[in-house]
């Protein structure tokens, strides 16, 4: 019975050391995937639009580029896209278009890792090359108050971090966060269900959204699927209740981690990014 009991421990312990490698030697799999295929931008040109590959480099001199639509109809709006992992720009376009027909100008960034970029991916350099987007956006003439922050999933990140920086001067327009999370590490622990030293194990991927959206002084909506199996909801929830009011929140009942598209939800933010236009007025 020892011998047993002693064989069960040894398992588990192997078993918990090899989650622990997991999540400390391979966040490049386990957190990212990205897609090394480069974007093809003809494809975003079929949707009719004026779509045009703007290059620029990240503060450490790292290449990277976006798509970028310039506004419309006296629109003086452009809505940034930060994208979350796996795929590259491409696999996101078409959640820009509905907003380019409302006169919305769009940019898409590619971080580095993504879409054929060099360079590493960690939290550190995503954020930089966050920041980059908005610095370009800056450097075409658009002040802070003429852009719209929109993250998707791991993007939630890069757009609170990115706002937080920008108000240092003056607060962007308004921040959306699709399918967002409180941490990486919530989602993760909600994996794996069992106590881990998350905090240690992934130092340079942590994310950390709580802290940032509580001191975000635009507007911010919030969304997410209540059939959502890679993020759960309840971080989103959690995430709401720390920011600061104007807030909003929409839970899509049906919808999952990737749909949201499915159910307009562009509709719903182009309502809400209007409605708030019409209040600062």
């Amino acid at each position: 019975m020892k011998k047993f009991l002693a064989y069960v421990i040894g398992v588990c312990a192997a078993v918990y050391a090899v989650l622990c490698g997991l999540v400390f030697f391979v966040p490049q799999i386990l957190f990212y995937a990205p897609s090394n295929i480069v974007s093809d931008i003809e494809t975003a040109k079929e949707s009719g639009l004026n779509v045009e590959q703007i290059e620029y480099k990240s503060e450490d001199g790292t290449k990277l580029w976006a798509w970028y639509v310039k506004p419309s109809n006296g629109n003086d709006k452009v809505v940034v896209f930060m994208h979350g992992n796996a795929h590259n720009i491409e696999g996101f376009f078409h959640k820009l278009v509905p907003f380019a027909r409302k006169g919305y100008g769009i940019f898409l960034p590619e971080y580095r890792g993504f879409g054929g970029l060099d360079g590493e991916i960690n939290q550190k350099n995503l954020e930089a090359d966050a920041l980059a987007a908005t610095t370009e956006l800056q450097n075409l003439g658009y002040k802070n108050k003429d852009i719209i922050i929109y993250g998707m999933s791991l993007g939630s990140h890069t757009a609170v971090h990115t706002a937080y920086v920008l108000q240092k001067e003056n607060p962007v327009a308004a921040v959306v966060l699709e399918v967002p999370f409180d941490s990486l590490a919530n989602v993760v622990q909600d994996k794996v269900k069992v106590p881990m030293p998350l905090e240690f194990l992934m130092k340079e991927h942590y994310y950390d959204n709580l802290e940032l959206v509580s001191q975000i002084k635009s507007p911010v909506m919030i969304m997410g699927g209540n059939k959502d199996e890679l993020v759960p909801v309840k971080l989103a929830k959690n995430l709401y209740q720390f920011a600061q009011e104007p807030k909003k929140m929409i839970i899509y009942p049906y919808a999952g981690h990737n749909d949201l598209y499915r159910f307009r939800n562009y509709n719903d933010i182009i309502s809400w990014l209007e409605e708030n236009e019409k209040g600062l007025k």
